[in-house]
């Protein structure tokens, strides 16, 4: 009678033990010997040069950033621009997004929007600058101009190849509201 207890106290033993002989590392086979080469000398760390620190309010692997100038800047693929709303002031959407193209001479970027007609037919492709253009939540709304000026601008035309369509996959930053 005295042996079923001693081997049940003996297995609890070796359950509590187990683990902690499985977290025992391994003896190493070989030992190093220690270098008897040159001495080893220790510099003082210097912190990193300022060039390689991130600005202030910026943030690395995301799609906000701060300017210098304090505005708040977004980083967003031309198709994801292409499937947000143009809005305006009042919050009522005053086109579609068509895409982004850029002047060859300049490489300035512009949005191209198209707004009015009816099931497409008759509609005006307007070319807006990208620095007129800002991202508000899931939205874009003109900046320093209002819906006037923006009927007021010429139709958009690339027939003398002047700009280049950006492709969908494409990053543009836009100002941030």
């Amino acid at each position: 009678m005295i042996y079923p207890a001693l081997a049940f106290a003996a297995a609890m033993a070796m359950a509590t033990l187990a683990p902690a002989a499985a977290q025992t590392p391994p003896s190493d086979p070989a030992p190093t010997p220690p270098a008897t080469s040159a001495p080893t000398v220790t510099a003082p760390i210097s912190p990193a040069p300022p060039s390689a620190l991130p600005a202030p309010g910026t943030t690395t692997g995301s799609t906000t950033a701060t300017t210098t100038l304090g505005s708040t800047a977004r980083i967003l693929t031309v198709d994801a621009l292409e499937d947000m709303d143009f809005i305006g002031a009042d919050g009522k959407e005053i086109g579609d997004i068509e895409g982004v193209v850029e002047n060859n001479a300049d490489k300035k970027q512009f949005v191209v929007l198209e707004r009015g007609g009816l099931l497409g037919f008759g509609a005006k492709k307007i070319a807006i600058p990208v620095e007129n253009v800002a991202v508000q939540g899931e939205k874009v709304t003109l900046r320093n101009m209002d819906v006037a000026q923006l009927d007021g601008m010429t139709e958009f035309s690339n027939d003398n190849n002047a700009f280049r369509e950006l492709e969908e996959n494409q990053q543009i930053n836009l100002a941030q509201q």
